[in-house]
Formats: structure tokens, sequence, C-alpha cells
């Protein structure tokens, strides 16, 4: 079932005070967040979030929940759930009315929303990248970091939520930044090609320690995520894979300053703002890939046509017939295009 576009028909329906039965769901659904609460009438009820591939549906209830029912939840990474699906209180929810543990073989693959990238390949293609740098010392401090990370790298979503937040979600995101910093590189020379390309593979490295994961999708913050957040923690990393003199020079002084200033303004979150070149260039392909994936995930939920005042990315939204896929190409493509017929 597709939950996201069931979310908009029931609130299309509310806005036009039409009166219909809630939503009917039965399928098979990931769980997680499981918290035990009390009700109104002394009775526990668990809370949690049923995912699958189109849509995570947080404070989705189970009600006169026994302790041993409890005790089996907790240990829940999958429910065969039927419920009804409708909004309360502004909030889309779904009331489970029954459910079922799976086999202990269930495949959940099928459950997970996974970018539909060529994980292996997309990965090689960066390592590729990496291995081409001219640059002796960010080379180092960028291969070091994939050899710790990037198994990690191919798995985990970039966010919760509003853009790369499937399965292998921050893989795609490095490999789209890399291909539009580099388009812009040939334009702006200037950059430091090997620069832009470590500064890319670390800006959100350490996304992999700052949120809690399951099944490759963040769900909350660690006890890292939470007191110090990724910029932090991915600031000093570049030390750690180089010697003490290579810690002090100018390359890894200029990868820490594009770690540091990467989300560009203080108040977004920034302890600096971007003041080199390079910098500005990884900030700007970082906000762009992030918004226009968030913008592309909206409109292919969409009718031709239809509008909307989207809650995901808090923005209003209009699917043109000009928007219809008519075949896309990689900027990486374009790269090679700019190659043959310079202008």
């Amino acid at each position: 079932m597709d939950w996201a576009r069931l979310e908009e028909k029931i609130e299309m329906r509310k806005n036009m005070n039409l009166v219909e039965q809630p939503e009917k769901i039965s399928q098979h659904c990931l769980v997680s967040g499981v918290m035990l609460k009390d009700a109104k009438n002394g009775n526990k009820y668990v809370e949690l979030t049923l995912s699958d591939k189109t849509a995570s549906v947080p404070n989705c209830k189970i009600w006169n929940v026994t302790e041993s029912i409890w005790q089996e939840l907790q240990k829940a990474s999958v429910l065969f759930v039927n419920g009804n699906a409708d909004y309360y209180g502004g909030k889309y929810k779904i009331n489970i009315q029954d459910f079922t543990f799976p086999e202990d073989d269930f495949d959940i693959s099928d459950l997970i929303p996974t970018e539909p990238i060529d994980v292996e390949g997309t990965y090689k293609d960066i390592l590729e990248l990496v291995y081409s740098m001219s640059n002796l010392i960010l080379k180092k401090a960028t291969l070091g970091v994939l050899e710790e990370f990037g198994e990690s790298l191919k798995v985990v979503s970039a966010a919760k939520r509003m853009h790369h937040y499937k399965r292998s979600g921050l893989l795609r995101h490095v490999k789209e930044m890399l291909d539009l910093a580099l388009f812009v590189q040939k334009m702006y020379p200037t950059a430091n090609k090997d620069l832009l390309i470590a500064g890319i593979v670390y800006h959100d490295i350490m996304k992999v320690e700052e949120y809690q994961y399951s099944n490759g999708l963040a769900e909350d913050f660690s006890k890292k995520g939470f007191l110090f957040g990724h910029i932090f923690l991915g600031a000093e990393l570049p030390k750690k894979y180089v010697s003490d003199e290579e810690a002090t020079s100018e390359e890894i002084e200029m990868l820490q300053h594009i770690i540091l200033s990467h989300h560009g303004k203080l108040e977004w979150g920034s302890p600096v703002e971007p003041v080199t070149i390079e910098a500005i260039i990884v900030h700007h392909v970082d906000n762009l890939d992030a918004k226009v994936y968030a913008f592309s995930d909206e409109l292919s939920q969409m009718e031709v046509g239809e509008k909307r005042q989207s809650h995901a990315i808090h923005s209003k939204v209009y699917k043109s017939p000009l928007n219809v896929p008519q075949g896309s190409v990689a900027v990486s493509d374009l790269v090679d295009v700019e190659d043959k017929f310079p202008f």
C-alpha cells in the first residue's frame, strides 16, 4: 500500500468535509520506536512507528497490551498488521486492530526504503575519484576515512526525513554532490579538485555515528550525535589518518574548514561560514542536492496537474505535465560532453 498517497487521500477527504469510514490497511510493516504507555482508563497501550518502502508512520497504536505481548513487541522488527488509518488532531495515525509475528526467516528487504542505485558501482566510482587525487596528503586522509567507514557509507541513510532518507541515501548524496561539484570546478578551475573530493566525502561521513540506525535507516540521535553532532565529530577526523606533521598542513586545515562550514550559516548549524571557494561550492551543492531530492521525491507521489501544500518539505508544490520523466542524464555525463564540446 502506498501510505504517502493514502495520507493525501485522507487529508483531501477531511478538507472536503466528507464523512467516511477510516481507510483499512492490511500488510507487513517494519517496526521501530516501540514504547509502552498508560491509557486514560488505566490500561496499557503501545505506540510505535510502522513503515514500508513508501512511507514511515509514527504514533501508531496497539490498545490493551498485556505484559507478554509487550515483551514480544520489544523484540519485533516486522509485524503483519490489520488496522484503520485516519487523521486525528491534525496527525496521520494508524490504530492497529490485530497483528501477527512473521516467521523467523521472513525477508524484510522488500519493506526497506532503498535508493535505486547500484551500491557497489557507486562506491567504486567514488573510490576511483579518490585514487585519482594528486595531492598525497588529501588522498591519504580520504582513503583512510573510507577504509574505516566505507562499509557503513554504503548502507546508511543521510537523514531521518526530508532528503536521502532511504537505505544507501548517504552514498547517493555523496556521489551526486561529487558530480555537481566537479562540473562546477570545470567552470571555476581556481577551485582545487582534490580538496572538493575530500571535502564532499568527509562532510557528512560522521552521520554514521550521529544517528542510531535500523536496517540502514536513521531513527534517533546516538549519544554522540545528541551531544556533538556530525560536524563536530567530523572536524578532527582527517588528522587521524595522516602524520603529526601533515595534520598541521594547509591541506588538512582547508579540509577541516569545509567540514565545519558546509551548512553555510551559523544559524543553520555551521560553527563557521565558508570563506574559501571550495567551501562555498561544497555548501551550495550540498544544499542544492538535498533540496532538489526532497522536491523530486514529493513530485514522485503526485499526479500530473496536482497542486498541494506539502507538509514534508514545507512548500507548495505543483506537478506540471512537463515533469513527466523523459529519461535522465547524470551530471557526470554532462562533464564528458563538455570535454568533447568546450564552451
